[in-house]
């Protein structure tokens, strides 16, 4: 049986991963380059983060170095038991048959927590070198381009889609970026996309998306400190579609403190924490993630 993870098999499976995952002569190991190195340093970032607990960054440059030897190491040190050579103390830096099963396996599990929202930094299967860059939440992938925990996968697709105060993280999706006020000195550098949300025509959206930005409104003739979520909620209810899927994400204290809001909306239909894999990071910086389906 081949490897699951969409992560080392999609868009296409990699002969090199699948063959090291079933004969010893095809090892990865120091020196090696390519697409096959690329996606073991995504998965071991992502595996670091999210199972091990430790936000450090690797470089995904797909050149087999000593950073990546070094975190192949700590990966195969941690597990229990640890994934060594019955005459090793401590792991090589040799990426074998088990090593790239369990790697597949912590993925795996990590894709499969939601069909609906992206549980880590990935999004859904993507050429990530295509992204633009991010004026805010760049530095998590160590690319300097917008990463996608906490945002939609698996859209509905029947209308359009929006990214509400957006800078094109969900652009890859065909999500476009828009804004429900004048841009800030803070959003602009974030570099937000305003976009005309004013003229979205009623019942015409499929995909809502926010993360980590205000879901409140101006009224019209008002200034920045009159934006209030019902003049936001009267947007959405004219545009969105019937069942149109809202995916709202910020951090706990907000999103907690929002959910009377959305239920007039509609029904939350998923609901996730995302905790920042850094053990030093404070409360504010976990994602929590609501989906909402408008009625």
């Amino acid at each position: 049986m081949g490897l699951g993870s969409k992560l080392l098999t999609k868009p296409t499976t990699d002969p090199k991963l699948e063959n090291c995952l079933v004969r010893d002569a095809a090892h990865i190991t120091r020196g090696s380059r390519g697409d096959h190195v690329k996606r073991i340093q995504t998965a071991l970032q992502v595996s670091r983060r999210y199972v091990l607990q430790v936000g450090e960054a690797i470089a995904v440059d797909g050149e087999y170095g000593t950073l990546t030897a070094n975190a192949v190491k700590a990966y195969k040190n941690s597990k229990t038991p640890k994934i060594t050579q019955p005459s090793q103390q401590t792991a090589d830096d040799i990426v074998g048959k088990r090593t790239i099963q369990r790697l597949d396996k912590d993925v795996a599990a990590l894709e499969a927590r939601s069909n609906l929202v992206s549980i880590t930094e990935l999004g859904d299967t993507h050429d990530h070198s295509q992204c633009p860059a991010s004026g805010f939440s760049g530095v998590v992938l160590g690319d300097g381009r917008v990463h996608h925990e906490a945002l939609p996968i698996n859209p509905r697709r029947t209308g359009l889609m929006i990214s509400i105060g957006g800078e094109g993280e969900a652009s890859y999706l065909g999500f476009q970026d828009v804004t429900l006020h004048d841009l800030g000195s803070e959003q602009r550098k974030r570099r937000i996309t305003a976009g005309p949300f004013n003229r979205v025509p009623p019942n015409s959206v499929s995909d809502i998306c926010v993360r980590d930005a205000p879901l409140s409104k101006k009224p019209a003739g008002g200034d920045a400190s009159s934006a209030t979520f019902e003049e936001a909620a009267r947007e959405l209810r004219r545009i969105a579609q019937p069942g149109c899927r809202l995916t709202f994400a910020s951090n706990d204290f907000t999103v907690q403190r929002m959910i009377p809001n959305l239920l007039t909306l509609g029904t939350i239909i998923e609901f996730h924490l995302i905790r920042d894999p850094d053990p030093k990071s404070k409360d504010g910086l976990h994602h929590t993630v609501a989906v909402v389906v408008i009625r």
